[in-house]
């Protein structure tokens, strides 16, 4: 059975912070490849704020195209929005039910992880990793959600999509943030 660890997110845009911990998950964690899900509308953004879902995927191919072990799935642009994580979880264990999937997850939404839909489901079922975030201490997470998951020390990057959004509205040239060829998609679509 192949190992699955899945990373969801809005990739707004993709950085190489979101490659980095991909690269850690594949050689430190028991995974024999990383899925980035794009979401095409995460519940708790604002929707005003993300790059057209098409746009996001590309941009995520564009990124991982070097690397074999790190696919990119549309699964949840098939799907109605906005998107819950229990349910592409349950959609993707039925059409690959050769695969064991497990969350990759960041301390910042295991902090939030009981607002999560079906979330004591989702932390009953799957397999959960979870990584640290600047600014979100896992002593603040609640204890019995903390002994259902387990916590890699991957290394710390402050690199935000945020950060790279604010940094080009501004006329910052941020290429180095970013995997080759995201910069120049950027700049070529007018985004953001």
């Amino acid at each position: 059975m192949t190992q699955t660890g899945l990373l969801f997110g809005s990739f707004n845009p993709i950085h190489i912070g979101h490659l980095a911990l991909a690269n850690y998950m594949l050689e430190y964690a028991p995974f024999d490849e990383i899925w980035l899900v794009v979401s095409p509308r995460n519940p708790f953004k604002n929707e005003s704020d993300l790059a057209p879902p098409s746009h996001r995927l590309a941009m995520a191919h564009i990124a991982t195209r070097k690397d074999l072990r790190i696919r990119i799935s549309d699964i949840e642009f098939e799907m109605p929005t906005p998107s819950y994580t229990i349910n592409t979880l349950e959609k993707l264990i039925t059409i690959f039910p050769d695969k064991k999937f497990s969350l990759v997850i960041g301390s910042d939404n295991l902090l939030n992880i009981e607002r999560w839909k079906a979330s004591e489901k989702i932390l009953k079922t799957f397999p959960i990793l979870v990584y640290p975030r600047p600014g979100y201490s896992l002593n603040e997470a609640n204890a019995d959600i903390l002994q259902s998951v387990k916590t890699l020390q991957a290394p710390l990057l402050d690199i935000s999509s945020t950060l790279i959004r604010e940094g080009i509205r501004n006329g910052k040239n941020l290429r180095y943030l970013m995997p080759d060829g995201v910069y120049d998609y950027i700049v070529d679509k007018q985004l953001y």
